[in-house]
């Protein structure tokens, strides 16, 4: 298995994953770089197209790495927080999308797959977190989820408790939404929305009265307010997803006397949303395409 080490932003891993093996070097300025060498004792061709696709899917597992470093560095309970959770976001991800292009090579992928030094996560239905909360029963429709609180000729009357029942949540936890963003509508490349329920709060009160601004607090990375984020009417309780949102998923966090517990939660790809992993694979250089024998840098 590889562990992964991070350095600034970035994260660098460590270990043999199919026929590569990646190690932490230097490159002339001293700064650190990601190194792969072959496995092979004796390589006439030292680029396979086998080899090349593992890079593909190691590529675009640490682009996603970079966009959701944040959230994946904790997410995977009954391990350390930092390398050792980064690490397992690595490993059960490479298998994901190895095992998604062996079983569609040419169409219908679940996985975005990075083209050849392409920059950014493209999405896909990555498991970003693990534990043993409880998800909320939301429903998704494209860009948003969905919790039917009660029922429509009883929306007025249902109060903060009935919410929180129906989350399965109490006032002490809370969820976040997490999304691979196609940077083009603006935002980074990961955001990521976490909500709290205000302190204080009366339980009785009604969440039509009261307000969904009034009931939860946000902290988030794309300067977007709770009631850009979150909704209720007609007895339905509404959490809505960025524009440019492609994969989208939401974490539970429920705090214990051990501490904090997550929800295993894997990204769900926006309906539109399209991948085929023959376009990426052509260009990752195979054989004798080395730069000075028509190659690209």
């Amino acid at each position: 298995m590889a562990k992964s080490k991070s350095g600034g932003t970035r994260s660098y891993i460590r270990g043999k994953i199919g026929a590569d093996v990646y190690s932490i070097g230097k490159d002339g300025k001293g700064a650190k770089q990601q190194v792969v060498r072959s496995l092979a004792e004796v390589v006439s061709n030292p680029q396979t197209a086998l080899q090349m696709k593992g890079r593909m899917i190691m590529s675009t597992v640490m682009q996603t790495v970079s966009a959701l470093s944040q959230i994946i560095d904790h997410s995977f309970d009954g391990l350390p927080t930092g390398q050792p959770s980064i690490s397992e976001f690595i490993s059960r991800n490479y298998a994901l999308i190895k095992a998604d292009v062996e079983a569609h090579p040419s169409a219908n992928n679940v996985f975005g797959l990075n083209k050849y030094q392409e920059k950014g996560a493209l999405g896909g239905a990555y498991i970003i977190s693990n534990g043993k909360a409880a998800a909320i029963p939301f429903q998704r429709d494209g860009q948003q989820f969905t919790l039917a609180v009660v029922a429509s000729a009883q929306s007025a009357n249902a109060s903060v408790q009935d919410l929180l029942n129906k989350m399965g949540l109490t006032v002490n936890d809370k969820f976040t939404l997490v999304m691979i963003n196609d940077t083009v509508y603006g935002g980074p490349n990961g955001i990521f929305a976490r909500f709290s329920f205000k302190e204080n709060l009366d339980l009785t009160a009604k969440i039509a009265t009261l307000g969904v601004a009034n009931i939860f607090e946000v902290e988030e990375n794309n300067g977007m307010s709770v009631s850009d984020y979150l909704t209720y009417s007609g007895g339905t309780f509404t959490l809505q997803g960025y524009t440019g949102a492609k994969s989208l998923g939401v974490i539970t966090s429920v705090k214990t006397a051990n501490g904090w517990e997550h929800s295993k939660t894997i990204l769900e790809n926006e309906g539109s949303v399209s991948w085929t992993s023959a376009v990426a694979l052509p260009t990752y250089p195979v054989g004798s395409q080395r730069f000075l024998n028509g190659g690209d840098l």
